[in-house]
């Protein structure tokens, strides 16, 4: 040990010197060290307030939030989408084209009293309806339609009046 101890010996005059320079030394790395504490705090703050959202919750949160919105937008978007099928397929059934042919059934008529009435859905099949005028009585008949076409005999009114349907169809489209 006194080996060591004579090792230092030659700078035991310059000590002093070498212990101010020391504390300067400790005390400039004091100083950096707490400026790269006020840098890291101040870094640190504006991590956390890019990290909170508007309302003040943390990002994770706020993605979290974010993708639960996201799944009941889908899944909305899904239910939707079957109503609309639902609903396609209801409409398609429905009325879509309609014409009414007016006419004079018999010649000893007149003011066009007897009609065709023709409803159709899209795929052509409803119904025609048809009132027969005559000075002593009155004659209703409905007739189904399948395609356009019934299993009973169709007049030329009924004919027309179901062509016109067909082209306010057609006209929609």
């Amino acid at each position: 040990m006194s080996g060591f101890l004579n090792w230092f010996q030659p700078l035991q005059p310059y000590m002093p010197l070498i212990l101010i320079v020391l504390l300067l030394f400790c005390l400039a790395l004091l100083i950096l060290f707490l400026l790269q504490l006020r840098k890291s705090n101040a870094l640190v703050r504006q991590l956390r307030s890019l990290t909170r959202g508007a309302e003040g919750i943390p990002l994770e949160e706020a993605l979290g939030n974010l993708g639960d919105l996201v799944n009941g937008v889908k899944s909305n978007h899904e239910e939707l989408a079957n109503r609309l099928a639902f609903l396609e397929k209801k409409v398609q059934r429905s009325v879509q084209g309609m014409a009414l042919e007016r006419y004079n059934a018999f010649a000893d008529t007149s003011g066009d009293l007897s009609f065709s009435w023709a409803l159709l859905d899209s795929m052509g099949n409803g119904t025609v309806i048809t009132g027969i005028y005559g000075r002593e009585e009155y004659r209703l008949y409905a007739k189904p339609l399948r395609n356009s076409a019934s299993t009973y005999p169709l007049s030329e009114e009924e004919k027309r009046a179901i062509q016109k349907a067909e082209e306010s169809i057609l006209g929609r489209r």
